[in-house]
């Protein structure tokens, strides 16, 4: 029987079950009929992430049937994994077929003496569903706060990436320290906002990207569900990560299922376990050896979070040590005249009040919009007002204007000023770096225009380009569009025509796949075998066709390549 054979044969439920349990072909450019999503099922690729999933028993039943051997096997356990392989699509007919790189792959790597075991029996654990939840909360909430906390401080001043990519353990120091946190802590922070797509390469190393003011305006539920599935779905770790939430599910106790993870995923790495266990405590997934009811969620065993995770009320308890205290989000009269020092906890300071009157705020606008506030900020407030605009730069390359006192004081104290008259001061530095220069000598200028207006400033925001989420419909989506139209030519084109001249091997779903990427400047994953008979798998963003050759992005390489179209030997979805 042939594999789209058997997809046509499945109702929509079972297809949708199948497309859930092999998320990779969810992405753009979707099967747009049977064919395709056969291709798409069988390819490498998705293969790999397949096989990324399976458990010992699976992995047995898939190298039995390789070898010929299945009737070695418990045939008491069998039927349910065969059931299970169904399910996940690797698996099809009467006769036990196979997609033909998975027999090619377990005719390799033959185990002669496993066995089928069944899943292990891991203990249960009896705990205090109270104390649980309020841990999970508050874990959950110290991990937005964080969160939040590092992407703030990384819009006004990105993170020193190092030369060869990354972030390194100097910088996560630093970063621990300004959060009051174990490095271990920002460093799990740094990963989250980076999978979630919050966290960005710029020119001066990383910074959030566009999509965080979006992100950050959302309720708890949805932030915390951004960030875990985020840490769910990472390539290298989350094969385990999802094993351990697997094993654990139904109140079996975490450090157990831990110590037998390897029968969940046979890939894993004893090292990684206890790392594994920390993280999904500081996300909330596990409390008191048990998985809370987020990661139950996480699990796939329970419909959302929104009960587990609600808007808090927002309210601000303003100290008398100039800090106040933030629930829920924070006001805009905050954001503009406090900095976050760590998580709820913000500070007021010269500095950060000098911000908002420079942006156009007023002392008598931000005691209003703050209420009744404690004497030492109210002091703090006035007394940056009142110096506030004493000393003023105008544009010229430079020039500025004070009273007589306060210009003499500068032309003494600071070095590159002249004093034009008793109240004004040229500089040949840039504004910019005249007001850097004032401020940091502990005065408070402000900018004016050529006409002596002032000019109210923008704090620079840093920010990078938010990464596209690929996802384009759900398993149901597409299951209900391919029962309803199960046999869909290939859609054809000048780019598909130019392809199909060039080269005759590629099966016509691929070929298509590689039209869509070039006409979409889209990612895709090639098969290529280059002029010296080496074959290489790289990741490509195509950019021109042009005789017979296409100019493309390499991931790989990090620069422009060129790569013969007639030697493309596959093509595949890049997920």
């Amino acid at each position: 029987m042939e594999y789209e054979e058997y997809l046509a044969g499945l109702d929509e439920s079972a297809l949708a079950a199948l497309l859930r349990a092999r998320p990779d072909v969810l992405v753009e450019p979707v099967p747009r009929g049977l064919a395709a999503l056969a291709q798409r099922l069988c390819s490498a690729s998705s293969l790999v992430i397949a096989l990324q999933t399976l458990n010992r028993d699976q992995l047995v039943v898939g190298e039995a049937i390789t070898a010929g051997r299945l009737e070695r096997l418990d045939q008491a356990l069998l039927p349910a994994v065969l059931d299970q392989l169904r399910t996940l699509g690797l698996l099809w007919g009467p006769d036990l077929q196979l997609p033909p790189l998975l027999t090619q792959h377990w005719s390799m790597d033959r185990t002669e003496d496993a066995v089928l075991t069944g899943r292990p029996e891991l203990p249960l654990v009896r705990t205090d569903a109270a104390a649980v939840h309020r841990a999970a909360q508050a874990a959950a909430s110290a991990l937005l706060d964080g969160v939040t906390s590092l992407l703030d401080k990384a819009t006004a001043k990105p993170i020193t990436a190092l030369k060869k990519g990354g972030i390194g353990t100097k910088e996560v120091s630093r970063l621990a320290r300004e959060l009051a946190v174990e490095p271990e802590t920002a460093a799990l922070w740094l990963d989250l906002a980076g999978l979630s797509g919050l966290l960005g390469d710029v020119e001066e190393g990383f910074a959030p990207t566009t999509d965080f003011p979006r992100w950050r305006d959302l309720g708890p539920a949805r932030r915390w569900t951004d960030l875990a599935e985020g840490w769910l779905a990472e390539a290298e770790h989350g094969p385990m990560r999802r094993a351990l939430l697997t094993a654990a599910a139904g109140g079996v106790s975490v450090r157990a299922a831990a110590d037998g993870l390897d029968w969940f995923c046979p890939m894993v790495h004893e090292d990684d376990v206890e790392q594994l266990v920390r993280d999904a405590e500081t996300l909330g997934l596990v409390a008191l050896d048990v998985l809370t009811d987020l990661g139950e969620f996480l699990a796939g065993r329970r419909d959302g979070v929104d009960d587990l995770l609600p808007e808090q009320a927002a309210g601000v308890i303003l100290q008398s040590d100039l800090t106040a205290i933030v629930a829920g989000p924070p006001p805009r009269v905050i954001l503009a005249a406090a900095e976050r020092e760590a998580g709820a906890v913000w500070r007021f300071s010269a500095t950060s009040v000098r911000a908002a009157l420079d942006a156009g705020w007023t002392a008598e606008d931000l005691l209003a919009e703050l209420g009744p506030a404690p004497q030492p900020l109210t002091y703090l407030i006035n007394d940056v007002d009142r110096r506030h605009g004493h000393v003023r730069v105008r544009e010229v390359r430079c020039c500025v204007v004070a009273d007589e006192a306060t210009a003499t004081e500068i032309a003494h104290r600071l070095k590159g000023f002249s004093q034009l008259a008793p109240t004004v001061l040229s500089s040949s530095d840039s504004p910019a770096n005249v007001l850097a220069l004032l401020r940091n000598a502990g005065y408070a200028p402000v900018t004016e225009n050529h006409a002596g207006t002032v000019v109210v400033e923008h704090a620079k925001e840093h920010m990078a380009q938010a990464i596209v989420d690929r996802t384009a419909v759900t398993a149901e989506e597409l299951a209900a569009r391919l029962i309803a139209e199960p046999h869909v030519p290939v859609e054809g084109g000048a780019t598909f025509d130019r392809l199909s001249r060039q080269n005759h091997t590629l099966h016509p779903v691929e070929l298509a796949m590689l039209a869509h990427a070039i006409d979409t400047e889209g990612d895709v994953v090639i098969g290529y075998r280059d002029r010296n008979g080496n074959r290489t798998v790289r990741r490509i963003r195509p950019e021109q066709l042009l005789n017979g050759w296409l100019d493309s992005w390499c991931y790989l390489r990090e620069d422009e390549r060129e790569f013969a179209v007639a030697n493309i030997e596959s093509v595949e979805a890049a997920w």
